[in-house]
């Protein structure tokens, strides 16, 4: 396998309302998600320092944005937003640029949420769950 491959487990997830089994695919850094398409858990085989790069879509003259909630500091997350101007062209796409970088050889997790901040009752668009696991690791 090139080095620019690992391996990805994607879940579908239970709620998500998705059926069938579960799927392994390939990952490959840069790999761009859609909203209709995405997967609600991803599991990465990474070595610590080594970044994981993906990007999300998104849509900000919505009002929709990525919400990122991580459980450790023992990991780095950059963001970098990418098309649509977010102010006054309503439905003008845009993606989110991920680099997830881990600084540990113990399991990462870091979960995206797609949601409207002002909207504190309600449960996000879309959620996407990375694990980030170090192959010599524990």
């Amino acid at each position: 396998m090139k080095k620019s491959m690992v391996a990805v487990l994607a879940l579908a997830g239970a709620a998500a309302g998705l059926a069938g089994a579960d799927s392994a695919a390939e990952f490959r850094d840069g790999t761009a998600f859609a909203l209709g398409n995405m997967p609600s858990e991803l599991v990465v085989e990474r070595e610590a320092g080594k970044p994981v790069r993906f990007s999300l879509e998104e849509n900000p003259s919505t009002g929709y944005g990525w919400e990122v909630v991580s459980s450790t500091n023992e990991c780095e997350v950059a963001l970098v937003h990418r098309g649509g101007d977010g102010k006054t062209t309503c439905g003008a796409p845009g993606r989110l640029m991920v680099a997830v970088t881990s600084r540990t050889n113990a399991p990462v997790r870091v979960e995206f949420r797609y949601r409207r901040p002002w909207e504190k009752d309600v449960e996000p668009w879309k959620t996407l769950r990375l694990t980030v696991r170090d192959p010599r690791g524990r």
